[in-house]
């Protein structure tokens, strides 16, 4: 076996250098190194669009989730007004079918008076209005209420009303007697004035063949009338209600304007002027004659 020398083993030194140097040099190339995996990863990132993309569609789903409250706020204005309705019916019923209370507390019933103003008093229900025939009381905030009537002699039957906000009503009646006492009438029989007594002629002229006239007015009741002239005459007395209607017919009276007069027992006067018409060619009568 020959033996290296010096030179060919510098030279083996040299060649297995350079088979190594080779060596890394081809792995070098082969294996990506830092700035290849770098730009690999350059290339990748055009993910980004994907994530801009996730970021748009969030603000879509943050809608969606404001729609709900929309949607349960809209319900919740539409329940109210049901339930305000129903209970705007319940009330409606109640006071269409509810009469108010009605009490009398004064005077009681049967009671006696010697002066003939009364104050009749009691209660009823609150803001509801109390009369007396055509007469209304005063009422306060209570529903207490309280009028002044005057009393006739003797009995006097007083009938209360009580109309409430819905138009439902109750009555009541209570009976007072007035004691007339001996000086009393005579301030009544002071003369009265025409102010008390009306008299209204309601045609003032006539073309039948029996003539006639029509006469009404007011008045105390209990009063007298009296009217006519020569040719006829009617009389009539005044009822509780204080109205009074006459009519009067003359027969054979001539044509023409007569005078026509009315009396009453409690000294009223009246002259009236009836016109009896007649056809062309009739009898014509200037003024007043006698039959």
């Amino acid at each position: 076996m020959r033996e290296i020398g010096n030179e060919e083993g510098v030279v083996f030194v040299v060649a297995f250098a350079l088979v190594l140097v080779a060596g890394a040099a081809f792995a070098f190339m082969a294996t990506p190194g830092d700035d290849t995996a770098a730009g690999n990863e350059t290339i990748e990132k055009p993910s980004t669009p994907t994530t801009l993309e996730h970021e748009e569609e969030e603000p879509s789903a943050q809608v969606e989730v404001k729609e709900e409250p929309q949607q349960e706020e809209a319900k919740h204005e539409e329940d109210p007004p049901k339930e305000e309705e129903n209970y705007e019916e319940e009330v409606k019923e109640e006071e269409d079918t509810t009469p108010p209370d009605l009490v009398i507390l004064f005077p009681e019933d049967g009671q006696h008076f010697d002066h003939k103003e009364i104050a009749f008093e009691g209660k009823t229900e609150p803001h509801a209005r109390v009369f007396a025939g055509e007469y209304e009381a005063d009422v306060d905030e209570e529903g207490n209420w309280r009028i002044v009537l005057f009393l006739s002699k003797g009995g006097n039957t007083a009938t209360i009303k009580a109309i409430d906000e819905a138009g439902n009503t109750s009555t009541a009646q209570v009976q007072a007697f007035y004691d007339a006492t001996e000086e009393e009438p005579k301030e009544e029989e002071e003369p009265k004035g025409e102010h008390d007594f009306t008299a209204y002629q309601k045609y003032g002229s006539c073309a039948e063949d029996l003539a006639f006239d029509k006469w009404y007015g007011t008045g105390t009741p209990g009063t007298e009338i009296w009217i006519g002239n020569d040719w006829g005459s009617a009389t009539t007395t005044i009822g509780d209600s204080g109205e009074w209607l006459l009519k009067v017919t003359f027969p054979g009276m001539p044509c023409g304007t007569h005078s026509v007069v009315l009396e009453t027992n409690d000294g009223d006067r009246k002259t009236y002027e009836f016109t009896r018409v007649c056809d062309e060619g009739g009898d014509e009568v200037d003024g007043e004659e006698d039959k």
